[in-house]
């Protein structure tokens, strides 16, 4: 296989074709000048391939240092300034061997498509990320971390176009490349942009958090610097675990997220508050686990939004009917918790119909024939995050085919899983599990996925 790789990479930096990158159009035999000339800036751009793709095949041997949740959350505590640049210089040496190994996975993409804009324009961020990361310094001083942080701030934004420039492409590519290849490299893209962006973040609020901390601690006032400040006082450090929660409260997360999936519903078909399904919380509701609140929220809304939609699709002509319903609209939306001492479980039961069994085999895939129309909607937006909170930015009820599988996603990420069993004609039960005690290592692959 190594001579393949080598062949890709002759081929072009980028995947696809050297037109991508470096075009060399071929000249008819009448030019013969131009020919010589386009064959010069063949040959330099070709010795410059293999100057970069040795530096990416130095990254792309090392193995990823996976980390779990307890040890990001033992890490924070007594967080002091040499931690935090222990902290910053882990950052800044794993980002480059991650991205290279997805950029890797770029290079085996079959050639039709590889030759896609919107994977090239992924291929680019990547790419360039990858560079800055390597090439940025040691981090020595709180000075130094603060400019890493504005340098993890920039790649975190600019990466935000990456699922849908990912969606798009993997949408063109979908009648010619074979589905089962697009959702294993989909899933390796998608799981490693968590992981990457879970150490990025952990950083950046650990240093917010000690950098509010020590200004407090000096009496600075908010508009003032302490930007010239080289070191923390000896013996300041502070108490501080990043993103992650160390007890979070299950049936909280899911309250919040059915009051957010409630008002998009009620707010879309103009329903009176309080009237879209009532979401009943039941079992071991007093339960917690260690988790990034903001994957296991991401979960929790899309099953509930999911079940909402259909069992209000379902129940339309009550709407409608001028006939007086007693009770509610809407049959309630079950969600029952189960904790053991080392997983969380969590049941969704609707009864909005349940899953077609023309679709159910596929509700996993990113690309399938079926699903794939879904992913041009991707079209219409600029910026995704997977996130519960970017209404702004993504319309709520517009379908990109995208939310179970990204869900599965971040659950596989530390461990658990999500599955769905459908009950056709009636409903489906969605099961969410997840470790409890944040001692299961990042789910991440270094080898290619295809």
């Amino acid at each position: 296989m190594r001579s393949d790789m080598m062949l890709r990479h002759v081929s072009s930096l980028t995947p696809g074709a050297v037109s991508l990158r470096h075009s060399t159009t071929v000249a008819s035999s009448s030019n013969a000048s131009g020919s010589l000339m386009r064959s010069s800036q063949a040959g330099r751009s070709l010795q410059q391939k293999f100057y970069e793709n040795r530096i990416l095949d130095r990254y792309t041997s090392q193995e990823p240092k996976k980390v779990t949740l307890r040890q990001l959350v033992l890490f924070g505590r007594q967080l002091t300034e040499d931690k935090l640049i222990a902290s910053a210089n882990y950052v800044r040496s794993e980002l480059p061997v991650r991205l290279a190994h997805r950029i890797s996975d770029f290079q085996y993409l079959p050639y039709i498509a590889g030759t896609n804009p919107h994977l090239q324009m992924v291929y680019d961020l990547y790419w360039r990320a990858f560079d800055e990361f390597r090439k940025f310094p040691v981090v020595k001083t709180l000075d130094d971390n603060r400019r890493f942080c504005d340098n993890v701030k920039k790649n975190l934004l600019e990466h935000s176009q990456v699922i849908p420039q990912l969606g798009m492409g993997v949408a063109e590519c979908a009648e010619l490349v074979a589905p089962e290849e697009i959702d294993r490299f989909m899933g390796q893209m998608l799981i490693s942009r968590i992981s990457r962006r879970t150490l990025g973040e952990q950083h950046l609020v650990l240093s917010e958090q000690f950098d509010d901390d020590l200004r407090a601690h000096l009496g600075l006032r908010p508009e003032e610097s302490f930007a010239q400040l080289g070191r923390a006082p000896r013996g300041f450090a502070t108490q501080r675990i990043g993103i992650v929660r160390a007890d979070c409260s299950v049936a909280q997360v899911v309250h919040e997220c059915a009051q957010r999936a409630a008002g998009i519903y009620e707010d879309a078909y103009h329903l009176p508050p309080g009237s879209a399904p009532q979401v009943l919380v039941e079992g071991h509701v007093g339960a917690s686990f260690m988790c990034i609140p903001a994957h296991f929220s991401y979960i929790v809304h899309e099953l509930l939004r999911n079940s909402m939609a259909h069992v209000i699709g379902r129940f339309a002509h009550r709407l409608e009917s001028k006939t007086h319903v007693e009770g509610p609209l809407f049959p309630p939306i079950r969600v029952t918790i189960c904790a053991s001492h080392s997983d969380i479980v969590v049941r969704v039961s609707d009864e909005g119909g349940g899953i077609s069994p023309e679709v159910l085999p596929f509700i996993w895939s990113f690309t399938h024939p079926l699903k794939a129309k879904h992913l041009h909607n991707f079209h219409a937006i600029h910026r995704m995050e997977a996130r519960v909170d970017e209404a702004d930015v993504v319309p709520p009820l517009v379908s990109f085919g995208f939310g179970l599988p990204m869900s599965r996603v971040y659950a596989r990420y530390w461990g658990g899983n999500v599955n769905v069993q459908s009950m056709p004609g009636y409903g489906v039960d969605a099961y969410v599990q997840m470790p409890r005690l944040g001692n299961v290592v990042e789910n991440i692959s270094a080898r290619r996925s295809l």
